[in-house]
């Protein structure tokens, strides 16, 4: 009986790979520079039998193809799912200039021919390499090493902003971004401007970088998001966004003055320190026309007023709730809403503010609110009277006035007439209870009665004291091995530490035979910090840069070993958010991060 279970599941499990849907699409960079290397991977959700590339005219094939596959099973609620990848890419290198088409691969699965789509990619002039000076020492020897250059065309910041001709109160936005045909080690130092003028607001302030490829004045560079904010002129007149100040490092090639054939195997890469200024940025800031309507509160944008009560029919020292509601479309956080006037026979209380603001399509949207509680005092007709809200409307470029409708209170007479105020179950958490300042005194006292024995004469009390006793000692006891306990797991992984890194250099090794980047850098990032954070006895949570620093000073690892370490370990990182900018081979990344282990090792 078991095996005719595992029959028929063998039997469902094939059925169900041979009806799922064939997915099968090629993947590549759109835009890249003569003489650089790209991958073109094409991968598909099923066991193809056969593969045929395209020819790959104008390019030229470096590597492949190379093969990789995975697969992943699942039961989730009783029911199964699998999902299945096999990718073929190939290292291909623009020679010529243009936009060439690749035409579609073909593959066959279960005896049907796919084909995948097809790619367009725009070949650009690559950058080209500082010119060497060809002049010879007097001697015939180099006396000098050559200094590594960066021009203000290698790396540059700029702030672009989307509207530079606005009335006061306006918002737009303003982008910055850094721009650059070189690798970026790092940031020395960034200052963003105080924006003097404007209120701001931040959109975007990533953590990490991430680099696309523009293609400017004919050059072809990788482009990153610093900033972007929302900004908001609170004068008229000739605004000026300050230049954003920057030092980046840069890692440059250094070549000899003395050109050899081995130049271009074994060059020399320096890092360089750049400091940045944007150029300023002028906006035009319009007044408001003069015509202001009477109240203007400086609302710009489009906004709709309303308000309301939870109860027009009522009785005396009985609470209702006045609700004031501004949606609207700009300025929102700046604008003020207009305060009511209510009848002098109601007791108002200080308003509850809320708000749902958001950024959408670069301008401030949402809601604010208003609630007063409100206790009629006398009897009678009522009337709030409605508000008026002015806004300068920018599509029209004129003054719009909104004016609510007013509200009729009915306050009939309480028949009781308490003296304690009757509230609404929103009051109850905002008012104490009011007419209770004055209270009757009590004529009725209550016999007393002598107590009959003290709680010090207690049995329990007096056990209690060594229970308590035992019970502290117990804890300290406890937590006394749980440290003596992380210590020793500590220690282990202290001993394990090169091991463990060689492990993962070993499958880091793998990946870099099957030219998986991405892979290759995750697994040659977890060996550094995995063997720092084993080594040092540094738990995960609490390793950085800096902890690592302090304690390999104090193990008097040399200052130099430290600095190259981690700036390796920022060249990966760097690496496996934006390979296409880093000119460093696989190979080398892998040989100085065992070097790199390796040197540790002889002082930690």
């Amino acid at each position: 009986m078991k095996h005719i279970y595992s029959i028929a599941f063998l039997i469902i499990f094939i059925l169900k790979l041979q009806a799922q849907d064939v997915i099968f699409k090629a993947s590549a960079p759109t835009t890249v520079a003569t003489g650089s290397q790209f991958r073109v991977t094409y991968s598909v959700n099923a066991k193809p039998s056969s593969f045929k590339n395209p020819t790959f005219e104008n390019f030229e094939v470096l590597s492949g193809p190379n093969t990789s596959s995975s697969t992943s099973i699942s039961f989730v609620n009783g029911q199964m799912s699998q999902e299945i990848s096999y990718a073929y890419s190939f290292i291909l290198m623009a020679s010529k200039e243009g936009k060439f088409t690749i035409q579609p691969a073909e593959i066959i699965v279960n005896g049907k021919t796919y084909k995948s789509n097809s790619l367009t990619i725009e070949v650009v002039k690559g950058n080209v390499p500082p010119t060497a000076n060809n002049q010879q020492p007097a001697q015939g020897y180099e006396q000098n090493t050559p200094t590594a250059t960066v021009s203000g065309e290698d790396v540059f910041i700029r702030v672009h902003v989307n509207k530079n001709n606005i009335y006061q109160g306006e918002q737009f936005i303003a982008s910055i971004y850094i721009y650059t045909r070189l690798n970026i080690v790092g940031f020395e130092d960034l200052k963003f401007p105080t924006m003097s003028g404007f209120w701001s607001e931040d959109l975007e302030n990533p953590n990490q970088i991430q680099l696309r490829q523009e293609y400017v004045n004919g050059q072809l560079y990788n482009v990153g998001l610093l900033k972007r904010v929302i900004l908001s002129p609170n004068r008229s007149g000739t605004l000026t966004i300050d230049p954003v100040q920057a030092t980046v490092v840069v890692q440059q090639k250094v070549q000899s003055r003395r050109r050899s054939i081995f130049d271009d195997f074994f060059a020399t890469y320096q890092n360089v320190s750049k400091k940045l200024v944007s150029l300023p940025v002028t906006i035009q800031v319009k007044p408001l026309p003069d015509n202001k309507p009477e109240p203007f509160s400086g609302g710009v944008g489009t906004f709709q007023l309303e308000t309301k009560v939870d109860n027009t029919q009522l009785k005396t020292n009985e609470a209702f709730t006045y609700t004031i509601k501004l949606n609207g479309n700009g300025n929102i956080k700046l604008v003020e809403i207009p305060k009511p006037k209510f009848p002098t026979d109601f007791e108002v209380y200080e308003p509850k503010t809320t708000e749902n603001i958001h950024i959408k399509d670069g301008t401030t949207q949402g809601n604010k609110t208003l609630s007063y509680i409100i206790i009629p005092r006398h009897h009678g007709q009522f009337t709030i009277p409605g508000i008026v809200f002015n806004y300068f409307d920018l599509k029209s470029k004129t003054y719009k006035t909104i004016q609510t409708d007013d509200i009729a209170i009915q306050v009939s007479k309480d028949s009781v007439m308490t003296s304690a105020t009757v509230i609404s179950e929103f009051a109850k958490k905002d008012i104490s209870v009011l007419g209770t300042d004055i209270r009757y005194v009590k004529t009725n006292i209550e016999p007393v009665h002598p107590i009959e024995h003290l709680i010090f004469s207690n049995v329990a009390y007096k056990i209690s004291y060594p229970i308590t006793l035992l019970a502290l000692l117990t804890l300290l006891y406890i937590r006394k091995e749980q440290i003596k306990q992380r210590a020793n797991i500590m220690a282990l992984r202290n001993k394990k530490a090169s091991r463990t890194a060689n492990k993962r250099l070993k499958q880091s090794h793998k990946y870099l035979k099957e030219q998986n980047a991405s892979k290759f850098y995750e697994e040659i990032s977890r060996a550094l910090w995995g063997y720092l954070s084993d080594k040092l006895m540094i738990p995960t949570s609490d390793l950085n840069k800096e902890t690592a620093t302090v304690k390999l000073m104090q193990l008097n690892v040399p200052q130099s070993i430290i600095d190259e370490t981690f700036n390796h370990i920022e060249l990966i990182e760097f690496a496996r958010y934006a390979p296409s900018s880093i000119t460093v081979s696989l190979n080398e990344i892998y040989d100085k991060t065992c070097y790199y282990i390796d040197e540790l090792e002889k002082y930690v």
